[in-house]
């Protein structure tokens, strides 16, 4: 089993592999309190563990951003980080758009359109991009939010080559139920 993967944390990692116990927010997602190696850039990391698959997928959210209704703070934050990625990771595929017919379309209107969900910034890093993925990793994106028209996040989603499997599980744990 690989014990290198981004923060210290690895593929099928199990609850009790943890330094501390996560805190359950949903089925089989629990924000961690700690992790093994932690970036200065976040604030809050959520784990997905299956029993059988164990950790599957990792979202690390950044510290609040606070930015003007431009967005220009937010855009600086996530070039940032997106260079970092791609000096890991290597090739990836940008997004960013904003949705036909949105009503926030003037760039003092970028935060707004963040908040209403009707703009996309997002870059993806997987087999289909050419990324160089290491440690068991099947993609990496990266993702702008917003909490408001003045302050955001963006977050990286690290999802691993058992995902699909821990996804079949959880769901059919949560059927289970019914």
């Amino acid at each position: 089993m690989r014990r290198k993967g981004p923060f210290g944390l690895w593929m099928e990692m199990s609850i009790s592999d943890f330094e501390e116990l996560p805190n359950e927010i949903a089925p089989c997602k629990f924000q961690a309190p700690v992790v093994p190696k932690p970036h200065s850039a976040f604030e809050r990391y959520i784990v997905q563990v299956s029993p059988r698959a164990g950790l599957s997928w990792v979202k690390a959210i950044s510290k609040t951003i606070e930015t003007s209704c431009y967005g220009i703070e937010m855009k600086s934050a996530f070039d940032a980080m997106e260079q970092k990625l791609t000096t890991a990771y290597g090739r990836h595929k940008r997004h960013d758009f904003l949705m036909q017919e949105s009503i926030w379309s003037e760039p003092r209107d970028w935060m707004q359109s963040m908040l209403s969900k009707e703009r996309v910034l997002m870059s993806q890093w997987s087999k289909e991009t050419e990324a160089s993925l290491v440690d068991s990793l099947s993609s990496v994106a990266l993702v702008m939010g917003a909490y408001d028209t003045s302050t955001g996040y963006f977050a990286i989603e690290y999802s691993f080559e058992n995902c699909v499997q821990a996804d079949a599980e959880i769901a059919a744990l949560e059927d289970d139920a019914l």
